[in-house]
C-alpha cells in the first residue's frame, strides 16, 4: 500500500471529484482513477462510488480514509522532523494574516520572529473572506490569523488561540444613506461586500447585504476604499475605519428592527501536528502570551 495512493483517496474524498482531485495533486485523473482500483485490489472491498456525477466514499472506504489519516499525519511529523534536523529551522514560514483582524501587537510578534529567524523566509498572504482557515487547512499556510468561530474546529485538525476582538458595524460613507432605517430598506442601496469562501457556512448573508446590488472584492482595504467614494454600505470592522469615522467622513449605520453590530474573537490557529520547527514554536509561544493576556481582560 502507497501513501500516494492513500493522498489521493482523502483528496477524493476531500472534493467528491476524480478531476479536482488530480488538480490538486497535480496529477492526470487516470492516474487518480488507478490509484484507487489499486487500493481497492489490495484492500479488498469497495471504496468509492461512481454511480452518481459526485464521487463519494462508500461506508467502508470512509472508515478506511479516516483511519488512514494517521499515517499521513505520522508522514508529514516525519517530514518536518527532518527538515528540522537538517536545517536547523525552518527555509520558509507561511502566515495567512486576515487584513480584517490587523492590530499592532500581532504585527510586534511577526516582526519580532522575522527579525530572531534571519534565514526563515517570512510570506505573508490575505485575501476572501476566511482564507486563513481555508490556506491553513490546505496547508498552504503554517500560522492563520482571522476570524474565528468554534464550528471552525470541525473544518480540520486544529489548534487555536483567543488573541483579542474584532467589532463588525454598518458603514457608509456620510450622508450616503440615513443614518438610522429598517432592514428592508437596505435593499434600495448598493453595497460592498467581501468574496466568500468555499465553505458551505459562509454566504452572502454575512455581508449583510439586501439588495443585488453588489460589488465584491477581495480585501478590507479596497472595501475602505469605494466606502469613501460613497459606492455602497459594508459590514466592516470598526476599528479599521475609525480614523474616517472620526473625521466623519464615514459614519455608522443603525438598523432599527435588526442586530447590525457584532462582536467575533480573533485567533491564532494551525494544524495539530507532532513537531513544529523553531519558528513555529517561537511565534506560538508569542501568541499564548497574548492568549493569556486577552483571557485576563
Amino acid at each position: 500500500m502507497k501513501i500516494a495512493d492513500l493522498e489521493i483517496l482523502h483528496a477524493v474524498a476531500k472534493t467528491h471529484s476524480l478531476s479536482e482531485a488530480a488538480l490538486r495533486l497535480h496529477r492526470t485523473q487516470p492516474a487518480v482513477t488507478q490509484a484507487l482500483k489499486r487500493l481497492e485490489e489490495q484492500l479488498g472491498f469497495k471504496i468509492v462510488n461512481r454511480d452518481n456525477y459526485r464521487v463519494t466514499l462508500t461506508q467502508e472506504g470512509r472508515r478506511f480514509c479516516d483511519e488512514s489519516a494517521k499515517l499521513l499525519v505520522f508522514r508529514d511529523d516525519l517530514h518536518i522532523l527532518a527538515k528540522e534536523f537538517s536545517a536547523g529551522n525552518e527555509a520558509q514560514f507561511n502566515i495567512c494574516y486576515e487584513p480584517l483582524c490587523y492590530q499592532a501587537q500581532y504585527n510586534d510578534v511577526i516582526s519580532d520572529i522575522f527579525k530572531q529567524f534571519k534565514h526563515t523566509e517570512m510570506a505573508i498572504t490575505s485575501g476572501k473572506r476566511f482564507v486563513a482557515l481555508e490556506q491553513v487547512n490546505n496547508a498552504d499556510a503554517d500560522l492563520g490569523i482571522g476570524p474565528w468561530f468554534d464550528l471552525f474546529h470541525a473544518t480540520g485538525d486544529l489548534e487555536s488561540i483567543a488573541i483579542g476582538d474584532i467589532h463588525l458595524g454598518l458603514v457608509a460613507k456620510k450622508g450616503l444613506l440615513p443614518t438610522k432605517l429598517c432592514y428592508e430598506q437596505l435593499a434600495s442601496y448598493p453595497s460592498l461586500a467581501m468574496f466568500e469562501s468555499g465553505f458551505n457556512f459562509d454566504s452572502e448573508r454575512l455581508a449583510y447585504a439586501k439588495g443585488a446590488n453588489m460589488i465584491k472584492l477581495d480585501d478590507i482595504a479596497s472595501i475602505k476604499s469605494f466606502l469613501l467614494t460613497g459606492t455602497g454600505f459594508a459590514m466592516i470592522s470598526l476599528s479599521h475605519c475609525q480614523a474616517e469615522l472620526d473625521a466623519g467622513l464615514l459614519e455608522q449605520i443603525e438598523v432599527l428592527d435588526r442586530q447590525c453590530t457584532f462582536t467575533a474573537k480573533i485567533h491564532a490557529f494551525r494544524k495539530q501536528v507532532r513537531h513544529h520547527g523553531p519558528v513555529a514554536r517561537a511565534i506560538w509561544q508569542k501568541f499564548q502570551k497574548i492568549g493569556a493576556q486577552y483571557a485576563k481582560q
